[in-house]
Order: C-alpha cells, then structure tokens, then sequence
C-alpha cells in the first residue's frame, strides 16, 4: 500500500491546517511540519497513540513504528502537501443564500450527510486574545459597550445567517467553482444548485459586509489570524501579500507554522520575522493559547 500525503484545514474555528500521512493502518499528523503525532491500529481495533517524530531527528519518544509508516515518514515529499479536503460546509447568508462563513471541510472519499451545527466559531472558547483595533478606536470614542471583541465578531457574522440559519455542503473543484450537495434547512432551488468560484469567500469569512464598521471588524479579525491564514493555498497575491505583513508583525506565531506556507511573495520580510521570533524566545515568550488550541 502507498502512502497517502495530504493536508486537512481545522475548522469551526479555523486553526490552521494539519498535515496528514495515511500508510496501512497506521498514521502520522503535524501541525507545523516539524513534530509528528504518530498512532497505529493495535490489533484489536483501537488507533492509539505510539510515539512522536520530529523532522530531521527521527523517533524522540514512543515504541517501535511500524516499517511503512518509518519509510513514509523519512521520504515524505516537500511540505506542505496538497489540500484534500474539497467538501466545505458553508454557513449561508439570510438575504442571498450565499457562502458567508466556512464551518466544516472533508475528503470527499469520507464526506457523510451528518447532523450539521450552523454556529460559527471565530475561536475556541478558552481564547480571549483577540483585539479589533476597529472596535477599540470605537469603544475610545464613546460609541460602544463593553463587549468583548470576539463576541462582537461572532455575533455579527451570526447574526447575518438568523434567525434559522441555513448551511449547506459544496463539493469545489479545481477552477474553485461549487457544486451544492445536502445542508439544513435549504431552499428548494439552492438543492443541487452550482456557484461560481467568486461566490466562495477567499477567507474563512465573507469580506463584504454592509457596514463599514463591520467590514473592518471581519478584516481585523483575518489579520489577527494571518500567520495561519497564510497556509492557505490559492490566495490572490493581493490578498497573500496583506496577510504576509500582518503575520511578520507576530513573529513568534509565524515562526510556529512557516514551514507549512505554500508560497512566500517576500522571502527576506519572512526571514526577518524569523530572527525576531528568535530573539523573543531568547527571551522567554509565553505560550500561545491561538496556536496551542
């Protein structure tokens, strides 16, 4: 049996993406292409933990890999592999019926009609680091309350879907065009339906927005998330190159996941935030809940 290499995003909320080698029954995942998570079938029907892998070092922890897995690791092809989950669940739009924000992903050899949470994420619950620069000037200003930046964020994109929010599943090919398959609570002329490829949002969120209040909220919120956004393969070098500069200004967080970029437009922006994330472990740089989630 060959190995299968591929790449799965993590999503609801969007976390970034993981790295994935499927050999017989046993597999390897890494999150920033350096340290793999291996597990295997032990024998009884169980896939269990068996040890970990660290990129250029071998086995540093665990108990005899199975010979497949060891050769698929040592002779993987470059990094990162290619995306592989083309289903994507879709939150949509109350006015339009339209892809407004990105709930789910899977291969399409294991995509099943299941029970389907319309809820968007921005973040896991336990992460309160996100600050909307928008809503700060705003707040300072004397217009706003005391809410916390993300759960304006997460209201407002949910807000567009209520009050019965509609999702639905859109097998994408390669041009980026979408082909409707089942969701919850569809209109009868969305079923089956196929959108061009400029309908899907670049990002995990619509960027156009009604407001321009709101329009910049979504916007801080894809910056805060840019060294992550960054493994995005396919993005509008406009779009990439926004996201290159916002993610050097987090450089202990780009340095986590740079191997995993599939195509850098500046290379020596890239390697300066590279030092400076050095510099700020050689400090003593707290763990990330963003990235550590």
């Amino acid at each position: 049996m060959q190995p299968r290499y591929y790449t799965h995003r993590r999503l609801n909320p969007y976390r970034g993406v993981v790295q994935i080698i499927e050999v017989e029954d046993a597999m390897a995942h890494s999150y920033d292409g350096l340290t793999w998570h291996l597990r295997a079938d032990d024998g009884y029907g169980w896939v269990r933990p068996i040890g970990v892998w660290l990129e250029g070092e071998g086995l540093k922890a665990g108990v005899r890999l199975p010979d497949a897995l060891r050769a698929a690791l040592e002779t993987h092809p470059p990094l990162p592999f290619a995306l592989a989950d083309q289903c994507e669940l879709w939150l949509l739009d109350k006015e339009r019926g339209l892809p407004l924000a990105l709930l789910g992903a899977s291969l399409p050899s294991r995509h099943r009609h299941e029970r389907i949470d319309p809820e968007w994420q921005p973040f896991v619950l336990t992460y309160t680091g996100f600050r909307s620069p928008t809503l700060a000037r705003r707040d300072l200003a004397g217009h706003g309350g005391d809410d916390r930046h993300r759960d304006w964020l997460a209201r407002t994109v949910n807000n567009a879907a209520r009050p019965y929010p509609a999702a639905q599943w859109f097998r994408r090919q390669a041009d980026g065009i979408g082909a409707g398959l089942g969701g919850l609570r569809l209109e009868k002329d969305w079923q089956g339906r196929t959108l061009a490829a400029d309908a899907f949002p670049e990002l995990p969120v619509r960027s156009a927005w009604n407001t321009p209040l709101e329009q910049s909220v979504i916007c801080d919120y894809h910056m805060h998330l840019a060294p992550l956004l960054l493994l995005l393969p396919g993005l509008a070098d406009a779009t990439r190159e926004a996201l290159e500069a916002a993610a050097c200004q987090q450089p202990h967080r780009l340095a986590r996941v740079h191997r995993l970029i599939p195509r850098v437009l500046r290379p020596e922006r890239l390697n300066a935030a590279l030092v400076a994330a050095r510099l700020e472990a050689a400090m003593g740089q707290p763990e990330d809940s963003l990235l550590d989630s």
